[in-house]
């Protein structure tokens, strides 16, 4: 019978603990990418990159935590050893998004319109050009309203 309280007792740690994590694992993609923003402006040498990327921050902490897919965004998965990639960062998301549409990919081309949909919301404050992401919008949006909906 013990046995079973102390099983219980570590189940309990073990979901507890995971939540933790998840959390932190959130909070550090999110940095990531608004970091990322950041270097994208300041590599174009766009004006007022401190509000741009507030701007950035703020439509990013609305739209739901894709952990999984944050990790797959901006192109992520390469190392910045230089800055190179960084001006045309933005585009490279944008072809990523047309890419996995040829592919019939639309789950992945969704994914990425999630960094563009903040860029495209804050790119007035440093006059940088939109990206065409209509085709997403409605399931974004739809998103967005869940996820305020459920932490209300």
């Amino acid at each position: 019978m013990r046995i079973f309280g102390y099983i219980f007792s570590l189940l309990a740690t073990v979901i507890l603990l995971s939540g933790c994590i998840y959390g932190d694992i959130d909070k550090r993609m999110r940095y990531y990418v608004t970091t990322e923003a950041t270097r994208y402006c300041e590599a174009n040498h766009y004006s007022y990159c401190e509000i741009y990327a507030q701007c950035y921050r703020d439509f990013l902490e609305q739209m739901p935590a894709m952990t999984d897919s944050l990790s797959a965004f901006w192109g992520m998965s390469r190392d910045y050893l230089d800055d190179k990639e960084a001006p045309k960062e933005m585009d490279n998301i944008y072809a990523q998004i047309k890419d996995n549409e040829k592919k019939g990919r639309e789950d992945l081309s969704l994914d990425y319109s999630y960094l563009l949909f903040p860029h495209n919301r804050c790119s007035s404050i440093i006059n940088a050009k939109q990206y065409d992401i209509s085709n997403y919008q409605e399931a974004i949006d739809k998103g967005i309203k869940s996820y305020k909906l459920y932490n209300e």
